[in-house]
C-alpha cells in the first residue's frame, strides 16, 4: 500500500465581526427611553423652578428646546450612536411626551385641589407672596372650571412640551455631529 497524501486547505480567514445595527429611536429602545424620561423630567422641574423664580416666560420655552439638545447629548455621550437630525427630533419629542405627561398630571392634582376652598385661599395666599394680584388667581380658576379652558391648556402644553424639545434634539444631532 502506497500511503495516499491528502493535502490539507489553508484555513479560511476569520468572518469579519459586524455589530448589530443599533436599535432605531423610539419607545422600544432601552437607552433612548431612560435618557428621554430623565430629560423630561428635568424640563418639569426647571420650568417650576423658573416659575418659582418669576423668570420671564420665554425662558421656560428656551429649556424645552435645551431638554431636546440635551436628551441627544446624552444619548451621544451613554451609547456612542451618531443620531441623524429625524433620530434627534424623535428623541425630543420622546422627552416632551415624558414632560407632557408629567404636566398633565399636575394640571389634574390642581384642578382636583382647587375645588377645596381652603386650597384656593391656600394658593390666593402664594400668589401673593410673589406679587401676584387676585385677578391672575381669578383667571386660574375659570380655565380650570371650564372644560375649554382645561382642553385649551392642554393643547398648549402639548405642543410646547413636543415641538420645542424635538426642535432642540434636531439641532442637537446636527451640532454634536460635527465631531
Amino acid at each position: 500500500m502506497t500511503p495516499v497524501e491528502v493535502e490539507i486547505p489553508p484555513p479560511l480567514p476569520p468572518l469579519p465581526v459586524v455589530a448589530p445595527a443599533p436599535p432605531p429611536i423610539g419607545f422600544h429602545n432601552g437607552p433612548a427611553v431612560r435618557i428621554a424620561l430623565l430629560a423630561g423630567i428635568l424640563s418639569i422641574v426647571v420650568s417650576a423652578l423658573a416659575g418659582q423664580l418669576a423668570l420671564p416666560k420665554a425662558t421656560a420655552m428656551v429649556w424645552l428646546v435645551a431638554t431636546g439638545f440635551l436628551a441627544v447629548f446624552l444619548y451621544r455621550r451613554r451609547t456612542g450612536q451618531r443620531l441623524s437630525a429625524i433620530s434627534g427630533a424623535r428623541l425630543g419629542w420622546i422627552s416632551g411626551i415624558f414632560g407632557f405627561v408629567i404636566a398633565t398630571i399636575m394640571l389634574t392634582m390642581i384642578s382636583a385641589a382647587m375645588s377645596e376652598p381652603s386650597m384656593v385661599d391656600a394658593m390666593r395666599q402664594q400668589l401673593q407672596q410673589h406679587g401676584k394680584s387676585d385677578t391672575d388667581l381669578n383667571q386660574i380658576i375659570e380655565v380650570l372650571r371650564s372644560p375649554a379652558g382645561i382642553a385649551g391648556t392642554l393643547l398648549t402644553f402639548f405642543l410646547l412640551f413636543t415641538v420645542l424639545p424635538a426642535f432642540g434634539g434636531a439641532v442637537g444631532a446636527k451640532l454634536l455631529d460635527r465631531d
